[in-house]
């Protein structure tokens, strides 16, 4: 191990980093991995050590071996081009703990940064921003604007200090687009929700002849006395309104 490696190894900012990165050698063998990696894939650190990164982590042979054939490019533009390389949103899948064979789906942002020792590449700073969770059409922008930035930056001639920037700022900008279609979604909840219980209101001042607060009122007692959320109730009234059933959910 470099000497450069063996002091990242007992480096506690190391370990760290937020960011789940791992420490390979020239050979892809994994000499360290800091907190947020071993718990970004589900692995004690005595299972991954001294082993290489393709052994721990076997592609998914559903992917064809697209998944590792792009992140070995992308490992020998770092070691023969000695410069970061940034990948735009990778899909590398992991096994499921305990299967031999049952993968989950995972997506990634990965940086790979040459180490040193010297003049000489002796391994590689691997960072693997976990984005799975990001919704596809998040993951699409993300994508689709990491190759955009990665276009400019090839014409400008950027540092890896603004690709690292660049990288950084795609990941947010995914994740707060992600946050606002949640929130879009919340919205679109409370307005069906809405007009959900205000139908069921008006089924329930038609059949008591009482008004919109009373019915209110009498939706809300349904919900208490059933355990029920109170929208859940009106849906149901709503669809039995159809036959029957209407009658006697009204008169409970």
């Amino acid at each position: 191990m470099s000497r450069t490696a063996a002091r990242l190894v007992g480096d506690a900012a190391f370990h760290a980093l937020a960011s789940p990165t791992v420490l390979l050698d020239a050979d892809l063998v994994i000499r360290a991995a800091n907190r947020a990696y071993l718990r970004a894939v589900g692995r004690e650190e005595d299972e991954i050590l001294a082993v290489n990164l393709f052994e721990a982590f076997p592609d998914n042979p559903e992917l064809a071996g697209t998944g590792r054939a792009r992140f070995v490019e992308s490992f020998e533009r770092v070691l023969r081009g000695r410069r970061t390389d940034h990948m735009v949103v990778h899909r590398y899948d992991l096994l499921e703990p305990g299967q031999r064979r049952r993968y989950d789906t995972r997506y990634w942002v990965p940086v790979s940064s040459p180490i040193y020792d010297g003049d000489d590449v002796v391994g590689i700073l691997h960072r693997v921003d976990d984005v799975t969770r990001l919704r596809p059409s998040a993951l699409r922008v993300l994508e689709a604007r990491r190759d955009a930035m990665s276009r400019a930056a090839g014409r400008t001639g950027a540092s890896g200090r603004d690709e690292d920037d660049v990288a950084d700022s795609m990941i947010i900008a995914a994740r707060d687009l992600e946050a606002m279609a949640e929130e879009i979604d919340q919205l679109r909840e409370a307005l069906t929700s809405r007009a959900v219980i205000d139908q069921a209101k008006g089924i329930v001042m038609a059949r008591h002849g009482c008004d919109a607060d009373e019915a209110f009122s009498r939706l809300v007692r349904m919900s208490n006395d059933s355990n029920v959320r109170v929208v859940e109730v009106a849906r149901a009234l709503v669809y039995a309104t159809s036959g029957a059933a209407a009658r006697d959910v009204c008169d409970s």
